[in-house]
């Protein structure tokens, strides 16, 4: 039998999400696969961490389930100076993310990589310091389901 690597599930998310996020018109500046300790002035940032694996405990067909488990991260800092951009438009930035990102998943439930995918639970915002700075972050808890041959 053929394990999957929880990697290369996170990779092929990671490379979807990045181009829907990221580039000319998009709502995210940059986006990181791993967790980053300090994004060098970039916001909004969007990261995509690995938040677990749960095997199916039965094997009913010869092909074996596993959930697998990802946090999709987005931080937007709370004001930047100099700019017109304040703490106003803070939540439409957040709201449009989670939006994009919604939308992204809906658009790809099934792929050569996983066969279904979605949230697993609620959303949760918060404020966070990274590097000195200020950030409101969204925390994006999903379940992706993938079968082993």
């Amino acid at each position: 039998m053929t394990i999957t690597n929880r990697e290369t599930v996170r990779d092929a998310l990671g490379a979807l999400l990045s181009a829907a996020l990221v580039g000319t018109g998009k709502p995210a500046q940059a986006f990181f696969g791993y967790m980053v300790g300090d994004f060098a002035g970039q916001s909004p940032v969007v990261v995509l961490t690995s938040a677990g694996s749960e095997p199916e405990q039965r094997q009913v067909t010869s092909r074996q389930k596993n959930s697998f488990y990802f946090t999709i991260f987005t931080f937007t800092l709370y004001a930047q100076d100099g700019t017109a951009y304040g703490e106003d438009d803070v939540e439409d930035v957040v709201d449009a993310l989670e939006k994009t990102i919604r939308e992204t998943l809906a658009n790809n439930r099934s792929t050569a990589n996983w066969a279904f995918i979605e949230y697993d639970g609620r959303t949760t915002v918060d404020t966070v310091m990274i590097a000195g700075e200020e950030f409101r972050r969204e925390s994006i808890p999903m379940r992706v389901e993938v079968y082993d041959n």
